[in-house]
């Protein structure tokens, strides 16, 4: 499994790692609500039954933004970030996904393990060219949705892709919807997703976690691997400087 370490890039950087320069452009794409705590990262449009990640964060808003790689004439989301906490980053750990439930119909079957459950090289595919980022809450709303309104009703997938087209007039696509208040469905306040374009489309993008002093979580980052490069983002002991792990 190859592993880079994520440098949280100011606005405006310039960086040369293929030959010419690279513009990495910040852009904050606005807060995300997770009122269950349950983070999942997924395509919106074709994989909102995905699982959350193990992990164990406050029920709340945590802000979100993408780092963009301009490349020479065009500009690509190259990372898309879920901030959670405060501090620097010290080590950086593969995101894994929480066990899918036992089935209620088998109660005796066994619970496959987290290495069943995991590629090679673990993350999620993408095969609209969009990923996300939302609460556990809202993707069962989303997957309730889908189940009642017909194809040619389905406001969701036209708004989200209209958002993110009027995003695109200037760079890379991002947007954001709420249910209530984007959908009109009957729920509470301040459950929404943030979609964005998926680095050059369709593939599979891993996802990272990074731990503080004391192993709590700071940052959640996908990286749609359009920068091949290592970036670290902290001072590195001799024996881990190569960021690495196989």
């Amino acid at each position: 499994m190859r592993f880079h370490a994520f440098r949280d890039f100011e606005d405006g950087t310039i960086i040369d790692g293929l030959g010419f320069d690279i513009v990495v452009h910040r852009r904050s794409v606005g807060t995300i609500n997770l009122p269950s705590g349950q983070l999942i990262a997924c395509d919106p449009l074709h994989a909102l039954d995905t699982e959350p990640f193990a992990l164990n964060l406050e029920p709340g808003q945590y802000p979100v933004h993408l780092l963009v790689a301009e490349l020479r004439d065009e500009r690509r989301n190259a990372y898309a970030v879920v901030r959670v906490g405060e501090g620097p980053v010290r080590r950086w750990e593969p995101a894994e996904m929480s066990l899918p439930a036992a089935n209620s119909d088998q109660p005796d079957a066994p619970r496959p393990s987290l290495l069943d459950t995991l590629d090679e090289d673990p993350g999620y595919p993408v095969d609209s060219s969009l990923g996300a980022f939302m609460d556990a809450t809202t993707a069962g709303a989303l997957i309730d949705y889908h189940q009642i309104v017909m194809p040619e009703d389905n406001d969701f997938e036209r708004l989200l892709l209209a958002r993110l087209r009027k995003r695109r007039r200037s760079g890379a696509g991002y947007g954001t919807l709420d249910l209530r208040r984007d959908l009109k469905l009957p729920m509470p306040e301040g459950l929404n997703l943030i979609a964005f374009d998926a680095g050059f489309g369709p593939g599979h993008y891993p996802t990272y976690v990074g731990l503080g002093d004391e192993g709590q979580v700071i940052s959640v980052v996908t990286d749609f691997q359009v920068l091949d490069l290592r970036f670290p983002s902290f001072p590195l002991p001799a024996a881990t400087s190569l960021d690495e792990f196989e």
